[in-house]
């Protein structure tokens, strides 16, 4: 919590310009009632659940200067006192200075969000902690000609964890970018990246975790008024430095955005890539389906969850979203598949797929039906385990003026495990009001 506090306040100190700041937020209440709190399979209890929380969205615009930020902050009250009352922040702030006639801009971000301390455990209230990634860094920017630039980028990333201590580290990347731009819908780069990463401690039985990573490769972007396509190819070098293990392989990406229609949008991402957690955090806080719902909006249900930690694995995800935005009925869809291979042998590879789908429908001009689904499955290699995940979610949402409203929304969540004692099922109401500015 300390760290993101201060990530905001130093935002919030950095010259922006003279322009107003605009700041968007909510605050709301809720009371929910769940007849297995702690998510077990045997014993279950019952406990009501007290919680206030506050939304943001900030953004600001100055002469050299852009700021934006979007979060939460909760905190929960558990009236049987089963667990410990919690607060819970996430946070996707950042902020651009651009100096010396634009050659050089001046980059802070920051990340938080909640994640489980053990991904095998259920999402339960004493298995979440607070995980957060700061970015600071540089950016030189030349242009040597009129269709051609080069770019240098030098970042510095901090990760860390309230409970997973193996986590904390530190991210050291430098890389630089020769690219043309052959038309106003085309840009071609070149890039040649190197990183070092080093964690403050590493677990005693893993091979050793700080690695140094290599990376060349190819991008070729095209953005049209209906469609943005992204082409990454390269290759990808890394060293386990603790015991001089060393692995390589492709590097491929591609993300697509096809605006079909004014109210239906498509996107794609294909991945084979070097990945690790902090990484794939700042990947899922900016994932543009995964925004908030809001009224007439469509809720999401991200159905997969972070394994915090610092081993490095290679990832070979797809996913394909599409949205639908209509006057009275919005939906979105997103099936993927990820399997990813941990280059330590001893971590545990682990392979998912599933789907989450959203939907929301007016009722009336002030009423609103929502719902989501989420079903995934996911097996490890290095063990016998099998799990298949299913939540649904359906809710009411009364818009009372122009700034306030409720809602009550029913949950149901279920885990089918081969493990004992791993399964679980749960029902839960909820109460909302909230104001809305």
């Amino acid at each position: 919590m300390r760290r993101i506090a201060l990530c905001i306040a130093l935002l919030a100190a950095l010259p922006s310009g003279t322009q107003a700041a605009q700041i968007n937020y909510s605050i709301g209440g809720t009371i929910e009632h769940s007849d297995n709190i702690a998510l077990t399979e045997t014993n279950p209890q019952e406990e009501s659940t007290l919680s206030t929380d506050i939304d943001f969205d900030l953004t600001q615009t100055g002469r050299d200067t852009t700021l934006s930020a979007r979060g939460n902050l909760e905190y929960l009250y558990y009236t049987g006192d089963l667990f410990d009352d919690d607060v819970r922040a996430t946070l996707v702030g950042t902020f651009n200075w651009n100096t010396w006639q634009d050659r050089l801009k001046i980059i802070v971000e920051d990340y938080a969000s909640y994640e489980p301390i053990d991904v095998l455990a259920a999402d339960a209230p004493d298995n979440q902690q607070q995980v957060n990634v700061f970015v600071a860094g540089a950016q030189f920017n030349l242009r040597p000609g009129a269709a051609t630039r080069t770019r240098i980028d030098l970042r510095y990333n901090n990760y860390w964890a309230e409970e997973t201590d193996d986590f904390n580290g530190d991210r050291y990347n430098a890389a630089f970018t020769l690219w043309q731009e052959p038309s106003p819908t085309t840009r071609i780069a070149a890039t040649v990246e190197g990183s070092e990463v080093k964690y403050d401690q590493v677990s005693l039985d893993t091979l050793g975790a700080d690695y140094q990573r290599l990376d060349t490769y190819v991008t070729w972007n095209r953005n049209l008024s209906d469609i943005d396509l992204e082409i990454r190819a390269g290759y990808s070098w890394i060293e386990l430095t603790d015991y001089n293990t060393k692995d390589d392989a492709p590097l491929f990406r591609t993300v697509l955005t096809w605006r079909a229609s004014a109210r239906s949008t498509l996107d794609m991402g294909l991945y084979y890539q070097f990945s690790d957690a902090a990484q794939e955090l700042m990947t899922d806080v900016t994932d543009p389906m995964g925004v908030p719902v809001t009224p007439g909006g469509t809720p999401t249900v991200d159905p997969t969850d972070v394994t915090i930690g610092p081993d490095l694995y290679r990832q070979r995800r797809v996913d394909i979203g599409y949205r639908y935005n209509g006057e009275r009925f919005s939906a979105s869809v997103r099936p993927y598949y990820e399997d990813n291979e941990y280059i330590d042998p001893t971590a545990e590879s682990e392979g998912n797929y599933g789907i989450g789908v959203g939907m929301s429908w007016a009722i009336q001009s002030s009423l609103f039906l929502t719902g989501s689904m989420s079903a995934s499955y996911r097996s490890f290699d290095s063990f016998d385990r099998d799990d298949d995940d299913f939540a649904v979610y359906v809710g009411l949402l009364k818009v009372l003026t122009r700034h306030w409203s409720m809602g009550f929304d029913l949950r149901h969540q279920e885990r089918n495990s081969n493990v004992p004692e791993a399964s679980y099922d749960e029902n839960a109401a909820i109460f909302s009001i909230r104001y809305t500015r």
